[in-house]
């Protein structure tokens, strides 16, 4: 069986840590209970509304350190770490609420209020619209930064490649084979873009990824896999449904799609342009010279979305065209 980023990532999460021998020294930001666990978050700056940062698969809150500070010049901003990444407790037994629960309980705990602008990257981009689905009131805006798509997680189903978000329940449990599942390893990253942040977060980033990956054991339980999978699933078929059901669920909100120009295809492309037709009021931009990781490749391009689904949210116009 193949592992989805976002199956590998929940998977993450939901296992002890067993890395402490990597030191990764005092967080930088906050350590939130949400009940007898904790989330760490870094929050700085003032004004509402509040800019929420969602990293991406194996990514953590201090990816966003290029952006965030800019940010902080007019209104608050917070980044944070997913349970189990970065300075975050793991979940423990399986998977319960999941991210948005998370997220939405570490910022009623550390008392940072709506409303909302959810700027998510990646598999960020799908945390932030289940939040948004779940929180619609508190959310005024959004960036999605490269975005995964419900679209574009597939596995093999039946022989041929089908997207996670049409299986049924028991289609998606019987691809499943019995017994623990091993969990694939791969290396800390590396080099381009990360280097591009400050050297002494770039070499912190590279332990707390190394600490990451050790924290995963060789194999899972087959029931924690199944739990886990069946969480992904549901969430994915949740944010397909509400697109084809309302032509734009998220209404007039502000919403800026940024797409990576370097390695990305039409395919991609077209993908990004529906998900920017989840708002009346959206803009999609094919950012040029930027890989995957555009809040490192081009900081700047991700700053100027986010500053302007800020003004379009306190102005109540339509975004302007770049």
């Amino acid at each position: 069986m193949k592992f989805t980023i976002a199956l590998f990532v929940m998977l993450c999460a939901t296992t002890l840590l067993l890395a402490q021998s990597v030191e990764i020294g005092s967080p930088p930001g906050r350590l939130v209970n949400i009940g007898g666990r904790k989330i760490h978050m870094i929050c700085t700056g003032s004004g509402s509304p509040t800019v929420v940062l969602e990293a991406g698969a194996s990514s953590f809150a201090i990816d966003w350190a290029l952006v965030q500070p800019e940010i902080a010049r007019t209104n608050r901003v917070c980044s944070y770490d997913r349970a189990g990444m970065g300075w975050s407790d793991p979940e423990t037994g399986g998977p319960r609420g999941g991210v948005t629960v998370d997220l939405h309980t570490a910022l009623e705990a550390a008392q940072e209020k709506p409303p909302y602008i959810m700027v998510g990257a990646s598999l960020g981009g799908i945390y932030v619209r289940l939040f948004a689905d779940q929180y619609p009131a508190e959310v005024v805006g959004m960036v999605l930064v490269d975005p995964a798509s419900e679209d574009r997680l597939f596995l093999f189903f039946e022989g041929k490649p089908v997207a996670i978000a049409s299986l049924t329940a028991e289609q998606r449990r019987s691809i499943i084979p019995p017994g623990p599942m091993r969990v694939p390893r791969r290396s800390p990253q590396t080099g381009v873009p990360f280097d591009r942040l400050p050297r002494e977060l770039y070499e912190l980033r590279i332990k707390l990824d190394t600490r990451l990956i050790a924290s995963v054991p060789e194999s899972v339980p087959y029931e924690v896999v199944v739990a886990t999978a069946e969480q992904e699933r549901a969430s994915l078929a949740k944010l397909r449904e509400r697109r084809t059901a309302q032509a734009h669920p998220l209404g007039d909100r502000p919403l800026v799609v940024l797409t990576r120009g370097v390695d990305s295809n039409q395919e991609v492309r077209d993908v990004h342009a529906r998900l920017a037709g989840l708002s009346t009021n959206s803009r999609h931009t094919v950012v040029t010279d930027a890989g995957h990781e555009i809040h490192l490749f081009q900081p700047g391009a991700v700053i100027q979305a986010i500053r302007d689904v800020l003004e379009a949210s306190r102005s109540k116009k339509k975004l302007p065209a770049r």
